[in-house]
């Protein structure tokens, strides 16, 4: 349970002041006291209370000097010593997508075939569903070569054309109903950078890998307006709930954006996000320039707020490991390929300096090594032609780095590095498992989410989950993974890559000023300083005073966003 006010952005002049504080005219809306505060600023100064006026933070110390900004309508809040710190950011999710799947036909990571089609079939019971409404859900992580699938989804949803997400998103599972309805047949060809599963008939066997998707996707009907902007809500108060305000969302279009400028003109946009169009999308059937021609004008895109920004892109360059659908520099071992990409480098490199030009920031999905050389290469060529700008660039996932091209990396400038999601530096078997067999030992344990190379080399590395590509976007997991390299709560199944570890200073970095670096609002965001919106959280636990294994059971037990509670524990 939780309270949640209306977000009402104000503004108030920021006038001459001193380290830590300013002085403004009148007294504080409210003053927090008697904390812990770890503000992330330049110093990682460590205080006792601030205070805010005008949704910002105007003074940041002691509780004495928090006299002078205290009056008789100020209220003021006694933290009994809690730890405040910045709100979190999430710099990579998929919003609106997974909350549509989540909310749709759900079943557990772990389901079988059969348990999944069985918890589809009660869903369309449940919902008295009629013949040929559509059925979207997941998440679902068994082995898409399983023989028979398409059978079975068949025989428990004979009468509804249904999609099923797998865990990565890069795969689906469709039924029959839901391949007829987009005339996919053994006659259909792959498209480029897809591939439709097949039977040994040469039949679609059910399972879509990447580009394939859009094939499917195309023809289900689009959810209402009223629908997307409550599921938009709801993940948004979840986000709100593990303490994240600040969320750069890997995917949008015209039809998210109406819900969230729906949210915030309602006052109930309770998150700050940078928005990356759908570009060459695997849910994509239009052409790139078709793509472009829907948001290349600021007409187009509309308006930037305080809340929403819209200038970004997102680029596809490949997919994950699974089905080989991730280039790499060394061939894969199972088979005698060195994977796929989803665009060619010469493309990337044009598409970069036009995107560039135009003042959109890109987000490039690169899971194999060869694609993050590629991208290094692109970023390289787009700054030899356009120049330097202030326009950053961020690197998606960078699941492996290949060690000839780290100190590439390290050179580039104006750049982030975005590791998503947590299985990239934990050993969790259920879903990196796969990929040893795939890549080998060396490989994954060598180079797979370095993030402390990273970091020891100046790279600004900032954090998403790539919710709903894991059950939950719980950042304090992620957390404690980056710092111990396990599986948090788990430690039997193992250690990946311990060189790679990091302190939890820099952990919390990453999650914080990092995270508004991510999203160009470090002016705004991601410290607790005089000047700064007041965003920030109060949790359950020091980080500072406990073991670090102990961080994935931190607890939020406040949420502000621009001195607005968008989130409150039902008790501390």
């Amino acid at each position: 349970m939780f309270l949640k006010t209306k977000v009402l952005l104000l503004t108030t002049a920021c006038l001459i002041g001193v380290p830590g504080m300013t002085q403004a005219q009148g007294p504080a809306d409210v003053v927090y006291q008697n904390g812990f505060v770890y503000t992330v600023d330049g110093l990682m100064t460590q205080v006792e209370a601030f205070a805010i006026k005008g949704g910002k933070f105007v003074a940041v110390g002691s509780n004495d000097d928090m006299a002078a900004f205290t009056g008789p309508s100020t209220k003021v809040v006694d933290l009994k010593g809690k730890m405040a710190m910045p709100a979190l950011a999430d710099s990579h999710i998929h919003a609106l997508r997974g909350a549509l799947t989540m909310l749709g036909a759900k079943f557990g990571f772990d389901a079988s075939p059969e348990e999944a089609a069985a918890a589809v079939a009660k869903y369309i019971e449940d919902n008295k569903l009629k013949p040929g409404d559509w059925v979207e859900g997941g998440t679902w992580a068994f082995d898409f070569k399983t023989p028979g699938l398409l059978a079975t989804l068949d025989a428990k949803t004979p009468d509804n054309p249904v999609i099923l997400h797998d865990w990565t998103n890069h795969l689906a599972w469709a039924n029959s109903k839901a391949l007829e309805a987009a005339n996919v047949d053994k006659n259909t060809p792959n498209p480029e950078a897809g591939v439709i599963d097949r039977d040994a008939d040469g039949n679609p066997n059910g399972i879509l890998h990447d580009k394939a998707l859009g094939i499917v996707f195309s023809v289900k009907p689009p959810a209402t307006a009223d629908v997307m902007e409550k599921q938009a809500e709801w993940i948004f108060d979840k986000l709100n709930s593990y303490g994240i305000v600040n969320v750069a969302l890997a995917q949008l279009d015209h039809a998210r954006l109406a819900a969230y400028r729906a949210l915030e003109s309602e006052g109930n946009l309770t998150v700050r996000m940078q928005g990356h169009w759908d570009w060459n999308t695997r849910y994509a059937v239009k052409s790139a320039e078709e793509m472009f021609e829907t948001f290349n004008t600021r007409a187009k895109r509309g308006p930037n707020s305080p809340l929403i920004n819209v200038d970004g892109v997102k680029i596809y360059m490949d997919g994950v490991a699974s089905g080989h659908g991730a280039p790499y520099v060394e061939p894969y071992l199972d088979e005698p390929t060195f994977g796929a990409q989803a665009i060619d480098e010469s493309t990337l490199s044009e598409w970069m300096m036009k995107f560039d030009a135009a003042g959109l920031r890109t987000m490039s999905h690169a899971f194999g090594d060869m694609s993050m050389r590629h991208w290094i290469n692109a970023v390289e060529a787009m700054r030899k032609h356009n120049g330097n700008s202030d326009v950053s660039h961020i690197l998606e996932h960078a699941c492996h780095t290949h060690p000839d091209d780290l100190a590439r990396l390290a050179a580039l400038e104006n750049i982030i590095v975005d590791i998503s999601p947590y299985q990239l530096w934990i050993p969790d078997p259920s879903f990196s498992g796969p990929w040893f067999d795939l890549l080998g030992y060396e490989r994954m344990n060598q180079t797979f989410g370095t993030i402390g190379s990273w970091v020891r080399n100046g790279i600004t590395v900032s954090y998403g989950s790539d919710w709903d590509n894991v059950p939950e976007p719980d950042p304090w997991m992620a957390m404690e993974g980056m710092i111990t390299r396990q599986m948090p709560g788990q430690p039997e199944k193992g250690v990946l890559n311990p060189a790679e570890r990091i302190d939890l200073e820099t952990a919390i970095r990453i999650f914080t000023i990092n995270g508004a670096i991510n999203i160009m609002k470090q002016d705004v965001t991601g410290s607790i300083e005089a000047g700064k919106s007041a965003d920030f959280i109060v949790i359950n636990q020091n980080l500072l005073n406990i073991p670090v294994e102990q961080i994935h059971k931190t607890k939020v037990q406040l949420t502000v966003l621009a001195g607005n509670v968008v989130f409150e524990a039902s008790s501390n």
